[in-house]
């Protein structure tokens, strides 16, 4: 790379090789940046100049490419993960990746908005969820989610190597067995406040909202159980299989609730469905009795009582 400004013609580079006229404090400024990274000039150029994940499938370099849009040098790497990484992912679900910011970029709604401002990405027929995030800390317990992204994340992206190195870490601490507990008990703590919101709209008579507000209690509820025990649950309404999946890993003390807990969210599910979507034949306001709201309510009551003392 050269700063040089000759303009003939004849002075070519040598095949395979060009030159880039630039400012002189421009090129200190680039020179600068390399040596920070403990790179040549002519590589950093290289790889700045080209879009990360260019070499990406379409669907991937287009995220990758958002992301860089949306955190710029902030970007340090993209991961996908879930069940689609797995390559378990139901109709539904929809395909999570980790967007990882460096730098001094804060983690808001701000950056969620400006992926949304964008045309939706699809992924062999799954939207693209984006998760903004940053690398744990030095001496920071890896969350739940690090954990889940350790054991089975797909790197698409990265800078310097710094999220490979971060997932060998999480893995050499046990992955598996790590637990996101503040967002366990963060969506136990939202259900209980719903709990409360259920027997005002009880008292307004909106039955078809205590039925659908019912179901989102026990959606919270379990998936905050089921996050407590280390396992991080789909992005889908009903998680009672995941619950029977995964019964020899809940406490001891629900063991003789399980089968319950699974009947209620697919029972619950079934009715949000109606509840919120209504069809050609019915109106859901209409479809849903007084002694329909009284069962939901009670149903979830009884859940985040039964739950609750078991997340940890």
């Amino acid at each position: 790379m050269s700063h040089d400004t000759t303009t003939d013609r004849r002075q070519r580079p040598p095949s395979g090789r060009f030159v880039v006229r630039i400012e002189p404090s421009l090129h200190a400024s680039l020179r600068s940046r390399a040596r920070s990274e403990g790179i040549s000039l002519n590589r950093y150029c290289a790889r700045e100049l080209g879009l990360p994940g260019s070499q990406l499938p379409p669907p991937a370099a287009e995220a990758v490419g958002r992301a860089h849009s949306i955190l710029g040098e902030a970007l340090l790497g993209v991961v996908v993960f879930g069940s689609w990484a797995r390559g378990e992912p139901s109709w539904e679900s929809d395909l999570d990746i980790l967007l990882i910011a460096g730098g001094r970029v804060p983690i808001s709604r701000g950056l969620y908005r400006q992926w949304d401002d964008g045309p939706a990405i699809e992924w062999d027929g799954h939207a693209v969820e984006p998760h903004f995030v940053r690398l744990p800390g030095e001496g920071e317990t890896p969350s739940g989610l690090w954990a889940q992204v350790a054991m089975d994340g797909l790197v698409l992206f990265e800078r310097r190597l710094e999220v490979s190195r971060t997932l060998a870490a999480v893995r050499r601490r046990g992955a598996g067995v790590m637990k996101n507990t503040g967002l366990a008990g963060d969506c136990l703590r939202r259900a209980r406040v719903r709990v409360a919101a259920l027997d005002v709209l009880f008292d307004g008579e909106s039955w078809v909202d205590v039925v659908r507000e019912s179901q989102e209690i026990v959606e919270l509820s379990l998936k905050g159980l089921l996050r407590s025990c280390g396992v991080d649950p789909p992005r889908i309404r009903d998680v009672s299989g995941i619950l029977l999946a995964e019964r020899d890993r809940l406490p001891a003390e629900l063991m003789c609730e399980v089968d319950w807990l699974a009947e209620t969210s697919r029972h619950l599910r079934r009715d949000r469905e109606l509840a919120f979507y209504g069809a050609e034949d019915l109106t859901p306001s209409g479809f849903y009795s007084r002694a329909d709201a009284m069962g939901a309510r009670d149903s979830a009551r009884r859940v985040v009582k039964v739950v609750g003392p078991c997340v940890r």
